[in-house]
């Protein structure tokens, strides 16, 4: 990645064509997205791998290796990136399931070693699922950032799906698109909240609601985690 004093900040609008529905929260923040790949490509491609772990995975407390992303930030008692929320097309929301369940018919096969044993599909290795997935089905999903638009393209180009359960096909991105824009949209446009804002941002005439939300990546991270004005409206 180009050392930030390298990087030219503008504003960009950012689109993803979708082949697939996504599961994910109305939200699905970009600079999460980019975070992401930039950490897959600093730890690089791992020559094998654990079933069931992830190859980001790293011992509890260590920080990501991904650094500052090639966005402009916003600095104050918490900074964040001056990069929006998705901006999503035309959409409609549904529901689906997940399932595993074992074959009891093959239940002979398992190896229990020199001890006698039988499957259990209520608790285990070998539980039986049915676990709901929300979804979001649209032709395209946008974002609005202050950023160097080649180094977001060159994070972009590996970024084949978004948002979650990729590994079953959900959220696959057909082609993404950025283009240079003559207005920074990243945070607020025409009066209308583009992301989340620290809640003691919050202008006094805007109605928007409170959550307890990320306010950069990673936003799954407690630390990340405050009181934020959330968009009234997807």
């Amino acid at each position: 990645m180009a050392s930030r004093e390298d990087l030219h900040f503008e504003p960009l609008q950012i689109t993803a064509t979708l082949r697939t529905a996504v599961v994910s929260d109305p939200w699905l923040p970009l600079d999460g997205l980019l975070l992401y790949q930039q950490t897959r490509e600093g730890l690089g491609a791992p020559a094998m791998s654990t079933p069931g772990l992830s190859n980001l995975a790293r011992p509890k407390g260590q920080e990501m290796r991904g650094g500052k992303l090639p966005i402009k930030t916003v600095h104050g008692k918490e900074w964040y990136y001056r990069c929006s929320w998705a901006q999503w097309g035309p959409n409609v929301e549904g529901k689906d399931y997940w399932n595993k369940r074992f074959d009891t018919s093959l239940a002979s096969l398992v190896e229990f070693g020199d001890r006698r044993g039988t499957v259990n599909n209520l608790a285990g290795r070998y539980k039986a699922y049915h676990q709901p997935v929300f979804y979001r089905s649209a032709l395209w999903v946008r974002w609005y950032c202050m950023g160097d638009k080649v180094e977001i393209e060159r994070l972009l180009s590996a970024l084949t799906h978004v948002g979650k359960k990729y590994a079953q096909g959900w959220g696959r991105v057909a082609r993404w698109e950025v283009q240079p824009i003559s207005d920074d949209w990243s945070i607020w446009r025409y009066g209308k909240l583009m992301r989340g804002i620290p809640s003691f941002d919050k202008p006094p005439d805007y109605p928007g609601n409170l959550a307890l939300y990320g306010i950069r990546p990673s936003y799954w991270d407690k630390r990340n985690q405050i009181m934020v004005v959330v968009p009234c409206e997807i």
